[in-house]
């Protein structure tokens, strides 16, 4: 077998790669539903301030199994590292060959790697733990609860409301007046939220780095939905963000929900999101909704229990920390 980068502008390269990660994220997602060869390489190729290296392992011809390391252009110290080999050819060593590939590819200056890895159980969650990653080198920091609700046997939503606050949505971006401070909601919601050890800092978003991520997600058919509480003097005070793909079939994704810590306790959270959900439902084609939340964010899985979701699986995150050169 030979090892070696997968090019991003070779279309045979991205071609196979998106079929080994279908084949690979089917065998262990029950009911995942891939997105289109088309739209999957477009991320993989979008200018969406991430660098990303492919590192693909190739049987003759036929590329078996491939790693990504992806880390944000601005700031390298926290890199991705994600993995994906078919399922004839699992258990050969073949992912972890590729995992310490990608990252020998990490700069001098990264200094913790995240992964993360779906279930259906936890004990299938440890099962991987032992075999995969502890040999390298990568520890859980925290598990996250994927929930789902079906919009068509739960709706009709009604739109949220809480006395004294506007709340609002909007189709394929927030205007202009609202994208510092949307921005800056956007920065808060990992950090502000129980993530076990990963201990995620504040990532303020600005309003170009907001209008790219809008601009690509409709590059490829996504309608993305975002709802917001604002008070009397305009301060934005709570959002959300649903992004629903082109492909009709597949669920649509919660991108995050957050309410700024002197407003909460009020309501608003569950208001955007009811709000979010009754605006998508009039105005796209979305039957199913999906979103996670740490098994310790017990505000969040209130509101996702009350608003019918349901749990369909398992999310594990592990971090491996770099050595200092």
């Amino acid at each position: 077998m030979d090892m070696g980068p997968l090019d991003l502008a070779d279309e045979r390269h991205m071609i196979s790669a998106y079929a080994v990660e279908t084949a690979a994220t089917s065998a262990v997602r029950a009911g995942w539903m891939a997105p289109s060869a088309e739209n999957r390489i477009a991320m993989w190729r979008a200018n969406d301030g991430w660098s990303k290296d492919l590192i693909g392992m190739w049987d003759g011809a036929r590329l078996c199994g491939f790693a990504a390391g992806l880390h944000e252009e601005a700031s390298a110290t926290e890199r991705w590292v994600l993995v994906w080999v078919a399922p004839e050819y699992q258990r050969r060593g073949i992912g972890s060959s590729l995992v310490r590939a990608v990252e020998a590819t990490s700069p001098a200056v990264t200094r913790r790697l995240i992964a993360s890895a779906y279930s259906a159980t936890t004990h299938e969650i440890d099962v991987l733990t032992q075999r995969f990653a502890l040999p390298l080198g990568y520890a859980v920091a925290t598990t996250e609860t994927v929930v789902e609700l079906d919009l068509r046997s739960e709706g009709p939503f009604t739109p949220g409301e809480i006395a004294g606050y506007t709340i609002a949505s909007f189709i394929n971006g927030v205007p202009q007046e609202f994208q510092e401070q949307i921005g800056y909601l956007k920065g808060l919601v990992d950090s502000e939220a129980p993530s076990g050890a990963l201990d995620w800092q504040d990532a303020p978003v600005t309003p170009a780095q907001y209008v790219r991520e809008i601009e690509n997600w409709t590059a490829r058919g996504a309608t993305v939905v975002e709802s917001i509480a604002v008070t009397q003097d305009g301060t934005v005070v709570a959002w959300t963000c649903l992004v629903v793909p082109a492909e009709p079939d597949r669920p649509a994704q919660i991108e995050g929900t957050i309410v700024l810590a002197e407003y909460r306790g009020k309501g608003l959270g569950k208001a955007v999101k009811q709000e979010n959900l009754a605006q998508a439902a009039c105005t796209t084609s979305v039957a199913t909704v999906r979103t996670s939340s740490d098994e310790k964010n017990e505000w969040m899985r209130r509101i996702n229990n009350a608003l019918g979701f349901l749990p369909v699986e398992t999310e594990a995150i592990f971090r491996k920390g770099m050595a200092v050169a």
